[in-house]
C-alpha cells in the first residue's frame, strides 16, 4: 500500500512540473510579463508570484516535515516568469533529495505548525490530507486561473498533466 513518501513527493514534483509548463506557456504568450506579475483575482488577494512562492514552499515544508529534511530556504524575490521557474526547479530538486525510508511511521507522528496567533497540530497523515495537499493545489489553481483570467492559452490538460494538447 502506498505511504505518506508516494502520497507526496512523486505528487508534488509532477504538478510542480505543470506549474512551470503553465509559467512556460505564459512567458511564450506575449502577455505583458508585467501584467501576470500583478495579476491578482481579487484586490485582498496575492499577486501570481506569492501564489507560485507558496505552491512551492508548501510542498518543499510538507516534505521537510513528513521526511525529516534540513530545511532549505528561498527567500522570496522573484520578479519575472522566468525567476519563478527557477524557483520551482530548485523546489523539485529539493524534493527530489527525500528518502522514501525517512516517512516510514509518519502517518501518526504529531506536526504542529505555527501561525501568528494560532497553532494548528496535525498527524502526518493529516498534514498532508487536511492541510498541505489542499493550500498547494489552492495555491496552483489560483495561479492558472490568473494566468488564464490574462489571456495565457492554457486548459484543464495543461493544469492536469503539463503537456499541451492540439486545439
Amino acid at each position: 500500500m502506498p505511504g505518506l513518501y508516494e502520497f507526496t513527493v512523486p505528487v508534488l514534483i509532477h504538478k510542480l512540473h505543470c506549474l512551470d509548463h503553465l509559467l512556460a506557456k505564459a512567458a511564450d504568450s506575449g502577455v505583458d510579463e508585467a501584467t501576470l506579475m500583478a495579476a491578482r483575482i481579487a484586490p485582498d488577494m496575492l499577486p501570481l508570484p506569492r501564489q507560485v512562492q507558496i505552491a512551492c514552499d508548501t510542498a518543499k515544508l510538507v516534505v521537510m516535515r513528513l521526511g525529516q529534511m534540513e530545511p532549505s530556504p528561498m527567500p522570496d524575490e522573484e520578479t519575472t516568469l522566468a525567476e519563478l521557474r527557477t524557483r520551482i526547479a530548485r523546489t523539485v530538486a529539493y524534493l527530489e533529495t527525500a528518502d522514501p525510508a525517512a516517512f516510514a511511521g509518519r502517518e501518526t507522528a504529531a506536526i504542529t505548525l505555527q501561525f501568528p496567533g494560532m497553532e494548528m497540530t496535525f498527524t502526518g497523515q493529516s498534514l498532508v490530507t487536511d492541510f498541505s495537499l489542499p493550500n498547494f493545489y489552492f495555491h496552483m489553481t489560483i495561479a492558472y486561473a490568473l494566468l488564464r483570467m490574462h489571456g495565457v492559452a492554457i486548459g484543464k490538460m495543461d493544469f492536469l498533466d503539463g503537456k499541451s494538447r492540439p486545439a
